[in-house]
């Protein structure tokens, strides 16, 4: 049966249970507003009229003993005689148009008799002349028709008894069937209550139990459909759709175990080390060059916490030392890690990805450490740094000679020069000068790439850094007219450096910064407490570096174009390699930040 006839055939019920009741009372009232009605005209009337013509009689009689009594109030008894004559058939008429019950039409009309023998009997006067006479003639006829007066009388109350009766039984079966029906009624309603909504309730309350299931990916249950209403479809469909789905996670599962496999085989099977953790820093992947560097068995490795491991491995130490911060990506070191490997000492390289979610990408889903096989590339490098330092060397007598003679030819011992000879040996002499700053720059790299530059250590205070630094650089100040401020913290910590190697970056970030400033404009040199560690800052108010720089600025060989920059005063781009190299050498970081026409501001940090 459909939902829709269901409700319908219900509500009909409903109506026809509110007909019955309706109708059985009206029923009922209408009866019972009936009987008064009957009671009032079809009795009440008679009693009334008979009472009346028993007391009208009454007077009659009276007037005829007053007549026959005494002659001297004769004219007195006629008068009482005509009313109370008069108001007795009147009554007389009204009872007899009001017979109701049986026998009484004929006690009426024997009333009717007895009343014209007795009026005949006091009308013929000449019979009734005194006392004697009226005992023997009219006192019997007196007697017998009030009687009769008072049975028309009985016989009307006896009817109207029977009537208040039958008004009794009429409410009293009213209460009875009012009782019946209600209580069918209410049998129906509470059977029609438990069954109809048991029938569309309990379906949805198991397909909201299905939906649940299907919502926890249960896609295997099903709903039994015991009906062809809008219910059996609903269930019908949901089958069709848990099918469905059921058969989409089968396939997309048997999908993703395939490509699963296939990126795991592919990771194994790479030359790279590769760990990958989860949120918790749990180790659920590691291929097999990773093992081998490791030297620990896949099985003691996966699904344990890589701090933990890394408490009985230096290598694993060594790898997620960076997982600590709260951002690896940060660091910016090339973390370069000689390993026995494969019995031959190689260089890997470390570098750390974080997994976020791509909806979310607040959510850390894990990371991935890779360990690059670098060995080729440092080889070469080290090859690389070898033939500069060898030929910066070489180069270094030569161009150190040819500054020597050049400056001898200026002498005037030596003798005089025209101008356009003095100008172009001074140019061969700038040339030289920077043929020679070049030549040292290359070697100071070479040494600290090399490590065989050895920091000095000594204890210095950040003050006497900054005064060393901005001593050479007041004449290029001078000259440019340009405002160096200074912001020192007060009770910086003593640091623990190499106070040339940290003074030179100094310089080299103050003289970048006078080069890139305008004439007449500021310089401001901060440095400041940041954690455990000091951070120095110099910002200058240029024209800015442009962004595809700012990822590069710090690498060998890179300049910045300025078109303000005269190139005899450009330099040759390792002033800030150096500079990072430096600093990353006593355990600092060195960034920047800058906009276009806003200037740029350098930072870099040591550890105290």
């Amino acid at each position: 049966m459909k939902l829709k006839t269901l409700f319908l055939l219900s509500y009909l019920l409903m109506g026809i249970i509110a007909i019955v009741l309706s109708a059985t009372a009206i029923y009922f009232i209408e009866r019972l507003s009936d009987t008064p009605d009957k009671i009032l005209k079809d009795n009440y009337g008679s009693i009334l009229g008979a009472q009346n013509m028993i007391n009208e009689l009454d007077n009659m009689d009276n007037a005829v003993i007053i007549y026959v009594a005494g002659k001297k109030r004769k004219s007195f008894a006629d008068s009482l005689y005509s009313a109370a004559k008069k108001k007795y058939f009147e009554n007389y008429e009204l009872c007899r148009g009001n017979i109701t019950e049986p026998g009484e039409k004929e006690l009426v009309d024997t009333i009717r008799s007895l009343s014209e023998t007795y009026i005949r009997a006091f009308d013929d006067r000449s019979a009734v002349k005194d006392l004697s006479d009226y005992d023997s003639l009219i006192s019997p006829l007196y007697a017998s028709l009030k009687g009769k007066s008072y049975e028309l009388l009985n016989l009307n109350h006896k009817g109207m008894l029977l009537r208040r009766d039958s008004a009794v039984k009429i409410s009293e079966s009213a209460e009875v069937y009012m009782l019946v029906i209600s209580i069918l009624s209410v049998i129906i309603v509470i059977i029609a209550m438990m069954r109809v909504p048991s029938l569309v309730v309990n379906p949805i309350l198991e397909f909201t139990s299905k939906v649940r299931a299907i919502a926890d990916k249960k896609y295997s249950e099903r709903i039994e459909v015991n009906s062809s209403n809008e219910l059996g479809e609903l269930a019908g469909s949901f089958n069709r759709m848990a099918s469905k789905l059921e058969e989409y996670e089968r396939t997309s599962i048997d999908r993703l175990i395939a490509e699963k496999k296939r990126a795991e085989a592919i990771v194994m099977n790479m030359v790279d080390g590769i760990l990958v953790l989860d949120e918790n820093n749990n180790v659920i992947l590691i291929n097999n060059t990773c093992v081998e560097l490791i030297g620990n068995s896949s099985d003691a490795i996966t699904g344990q916490n890589v701090f933990e491991l890394a408490g009985h491995s230096n290598l694993l130490k060594n790898l997620v030392e960076d997982l600590a911060g709260n951002d690896p990506k940060q660091n910016t070191k090339l973390n370069y890690l000689r390993i026995v490997f494969r019995e031959k000492e190689e260089f890997f390289m470390k570098e750390i990805v974080p997994v976020t979610d791509e909806t979310d990408p607040k959510k850390k889903l894990g990371h991935i450490i890779i360990l690059k096989n670098v060995t080729g590339f440092k080889q070469l490098d080290e090859l690389k740094s070898g033939f500069v330092a060898t030929v910066s060397h070489e180069l270094r007598t030569p161009l150190s000679a040819m500054n020597m003679s050049l400056r001898l030819l200026q002498d005037e011992r030596i003798g005089s020069m025209n101008e356009e000879q003095l100008r172009i040996t001074g140019t061969m002499k700038e040339e030289v000068k920077r043929l020679l700053k070049l030549v040292n720059e290359l070697l100071d790299l070479s040494r600290i790439e090399s490590g065989s530059d050895i920091l000095k250590y000594q204890s210095a205070k950040a003050d006497e850094l900054i005064d060393a630094a901005i001593t050479p650089m007041l004449l290029q100040l001078e000259q440019k007219d340009i405002t160096l401020e200074t912001d020192i913290e007060k009770g910086l910590p003593e640091l623990k450096i190499d106070a040339n190697k940290i003074a030179w970056v100094l310089i080299n970030l103050l003289n970048n910064a006078v080069r890139y400033s305008k004439e007449g404009g500021k310089i401001l040199l901060a440095v400041k407490k940041a954690g455990s560690k000091v951070q120095f800052s110099v910002r200058d108010f240029g024209k800015g570096i442009e962004p595809q720089y700012l990822s590069r600025i710090f690498d060998k060989f890179v300049q910045v174009n300025s078109k303000n920059i005269e190139s005899l005063n450009k330099g040759v781009g390792l002033g800030l390699a150096i500079s990072k190299e430096f600093v990353n050498a006593h355990g600092g970081d060195i960034w920047v930040k800058s906009e276009l026409d806003k200037g740029s501001e350098f930072f870099f940090t040591i550890p105290f």
